[in-house]
């Protein structure tokens, strides 16, 4: 995963935020991705009417990815 996309996702788990897909898409992250990284319990995806989708790590993403 881009280094610059899991800065993000620290960033944003460490301050108990979503993070909108739409702002990430640059960071060239597919759906085949988010589904093995859902999978795999490291990462939270929801999807909003008003937002659409947004990501989250899980505590075990958190870990995984702060080392």
């Amino acid at each position: 995963m881009d280094r610059s996309l899991v800065h993000i996702l620290l960033k944003a788990k460490a301050i108990d935020k979503w993070v909108p897909l739409k702002y990430l898409n640059h960071y060239g992250i597919r759906e085949v991705d988010l589904l093995n990284l859902e999978d795999e319990g490291l990462l939270l995806v929801t999807n909003r009417k008003s937002d659409g989708k947004l990501l989250k790590l899980t505590l075990k993403g958190y870990h995984h990815f702060n080392k």
